[in-house]
């Protein structure tokens, strides 16, 4: 800014009254409408870590899900990326059938979700039902032995010898030569279903459901929608992280565990406690 031109030496007046204030330079004047105007330092929207607790609905996403379009995939694994639709919902990116999450119980490394494709079928069409639980056997979760197994069959027409502790499904109207479908509630979960004993001229299918206290075949649409109980493993990795200054975030490239620390990134935890990056 040019500076302000500094009049000559006037003869010395003589006496008068005190003049008024002289005017500011133009220069001067100028100087607080710059001020204001120019751009202020930018401020985060955001001024939390990159992966700090997001919120969906009623639920809360962290380490090691992370949610898409709020975190970087550093914050989780592939399999624990999840999205939020307008309505709040909460449901697994990378899985085959869609997996709505109902809750997280993040110290049991538990969550319960529901099988959006099942109930979005016809209750009595099995074909959907059939190997539910294979797209989770290829992902890091596991089903739950806290759940119960909800067999249902699909018995031919002519059947006549069905079990009284079998509850008959209310299908919509199908064709007459369409056989029946029966529900049977079973116990605890076991991988692979315990083989129970089933008429000759019954298929089945069976799908785990976590299930309610006086919960019987009866309450079979209510037991599916209620869900799963999922289970992932954490070897303690991330404690272990954080106990000792670090932050839990993954490597993409290998979508493997690591630990950021104030000194880069360690492989699990930091070599000093301290404030982290």
């Amino acid at each position: 800014m040019p500076a302000c031109p500094v009049p000559a030496p006037a003869p010395a007046p003589a006496p008068a009254p005190a003049p008024a204030a002289s005017p500011l330079c133009p220069a001067m004047m100028l100087l607080p409408l710059l001020l204001l105007a120019s751009p202020t330092p930018a401020v985060a929207r955001n001024t939390s870590p990159a992966c700090a607790p997001a919120r969906c609905g009623s639920l809360t996403v962290v380490y090691p899900f992370w949610l898409a379009g709020t975190h970087p995939p550093e914050c989780g694994y592939r399999a624990f990326q999840v999205t939020c639709d307008s309505q709040g919902n909460l449901s697994l990116a990378n899985s085959f059938w869609r997996h709505q999450v109902l809750d997280i119980f993040y110290p049991n490394n538990s969550f319960r979700a529901i099988n959006i494709d099942l109930m979005s079928n016809d209750t009595c069409d099995l074909g959907t039902f059939f190997n539910v639980s294979s797209d989770l056997g290829l992902s890091p979760f596991s089903i739950s032995p806290k759940n119960q197994e909800l067999f249902l069959y699909d018995c031919d027409p002519w059947e006549r010898q069905i079990p009284r502790s079998w509850t008959r499904v209310r299908c919509p109207p199908r064709s007459d030569d369409s056989p029946p479908v029966f529900a049977l509630l079973g116990k605890g979960y076991t991988p692979g279903g315990t083989g129970m004993p089933r008429p000759m001229n019954c298929s089945v299918s069976m799908i785990p459901v976590l299930g309610f206290e006086g919960a019987t075949s009866a309450d079979y649409q209510r037991l599916v929608k209620g869900g799963s109980l999922l289970e992932y493993t954490d070897a303690g990795a991330c404690k272990a992280c954080m106990d000792t200054g670090g932050r839990c975030r993954v490597d993409v490239s290998e979508d493997a565990f690591k630990c950021y620390c104030t000194d880069g990134i360690d492989w699990f935890v930091c070599r000093e406690a301290g404030e982290f990056v």
